[in-house]
């Protein structure tokens, strides 16, 4: 059972109401103006009022006083992990194992490499042979590819050149176009979609990391260590779910960024990480694969009040936008049940009267499992308009 999360206390470490402060210069100020007129032998109080040249002066001091404080403020937080950004949160990383900040993972696949005819030695295609789809987004492979007598191609991982998303969602026999020709070429092509590519680390995502290796000073065995040591083999890893169906068993389910499902490569590249001989515990046995996908359906129908008859394609345009939002936040976590009261959240906030929701229905999604949406059926509906 997952180890319930810690909220925190948000924290200030100065006081920056401009109210308060102000209030509280101005009755200094009245205190040391009446300990002078009473050296002076005057019983009169004397007042600050809110028209009079102190008051204003007063506040213009405290207006540069509260945008000072919150400059302290902001400096102080950065040295707090949870409100540190950028470089700051970098530095702050000796404190939890000295972990860097993952760079840009480029995209991958698996290509398949032809020869033109069967050969009775085998045929050597050199690691970093590349292929391109453009001229721009080029892939090179990551080991040497023997083609063993008597056949006639052979199958081998392939990383894009240029690190990010810029290579992914090529579909299988797009990148085809051969740079480094080898001995008795016919022909290469991807046989797998690339996937994979993602950008350079976020701050919430490092943050999260800097917290779970706090798991892993010895080996991957607590369930956090082995979710951070899956986390830090590619930024494309949007989720992980660690779990034990059986003494020694350990079943890892790893979806990326956008829900997307992980290749063959992706989780090949994950298994060969976990199982290090400084990572994973000698009586474990780990195996990685993709969550199981649990599907749903949106059927519904939308409702205009009349009032609002001349903002229908607006709420239209909304209402379509709040569905797709719902679908990438349903569908973007493992073991997230299938929730249709923030569908409905969702589409209100839109701008309509009501909604009639006929499917989804609420489901509960197993930790392993993750939801994915039926969109060929999908069904989003105008009703019309109705009185208030």
């Amino acid at each position: 059972m997952k180890k319930p999360e810690r909220e925190y206390p948000d924290i200030e470490f100065l006081e920056t109401d401009t109210e308060t402060i102000e209030s509280n210069m101005i009755a200094l100020y009245e205190e040391l103006v009446n300990k002078e007129l009473v050296k002076q032998g005057k019983r009169e109080k004397y007042k600050v009022y809110p028209a009079s040249p102190e008051r204003l002066f007063i506040a213009w001091c405290a207006a540069i006083i509260v945008q000072q404080r919150v400059l302290i403020n902001e400096t102080a937080k950065k040295n707090v992990p949870r409100y540190a950004k950028g470089e700051y949160l970098d530095s702050l990383a000796e404190l939890f194992k000295d972990i860097e900040r993952l760079p840009a993972t480029p995209a991958v696949a698996k290509f398949r490499c032809y020869i033109s005819a069967a050969q009775n030695q085998s045929v050597i295609v050199p690691q970093g042979t590349r292929i391109t789809f453009d001229g721009e987004i080029t892939f090179e492979t990551t080991e040497e590819l023997e083609i063993k007598a008597g056949e006639t191609y052979g199958e081998v991982n392939g990383k894009c050149q240029t690190a990010g998303i810029v290579g992914n969602d090529l579909a299988p026999g797009q990148v085809k176009e051969i740079v480094d020709v080898y001995d008795y070429y016919l022909k290469a092509e991807n046989v797998t979609k690339t996937e994979g590519g993602a950008g350079e680390e976020d701050d919430a995502s490092y943050y999260e990391r800097m917290r779970e290796s706090m798991e892993s000073f010895s080996t991957a065995g607590p369930i956090n260590g082995y979710i951070y040591h899956t986390k830090t083999v590619s930024t494309a890893i949007a989720d992980v779910a660690a779990t034990s169906p059986e003494a020694g068993v350990v079943d890892i389910r790893v979806l990326l960024q956008g829900g997307e499902q992980p290749t063959q490569a992706v989780l090949e590249e994950i298994e060969a990480a976990l199982n290090a001989s400084d990572v994973r515990p000698l009586t474990d046995i780990v195996t990685v694969s993709m969550p199981e996908e649990d599907p749903f359906e949106i059927d519904l129908t939308y409702y205009i009040n009349r009032n609002s008859q001349a903002s229908t394609s607006i709420i239209e345009r909304d209402t379509r936008a709040a569905v797709e939002e719902y679908i990438q936040w349903q569908t973007g976590k493992m073991g997230r049940d299938i929730n249709p009261s923030y569908l409905i959240q969702l589409i209100m906030a839109a701008g309509v009267k009501r909604v009639e929701v006929r499917k989804p229905t609420f489901k509960v999604v197993e930790e392993t499992h993750v939801a994915r949406i039926v969109r060929n059926t999908m069904t989003v509906l105008n009703g019309g308009v109705e009185n208030a």
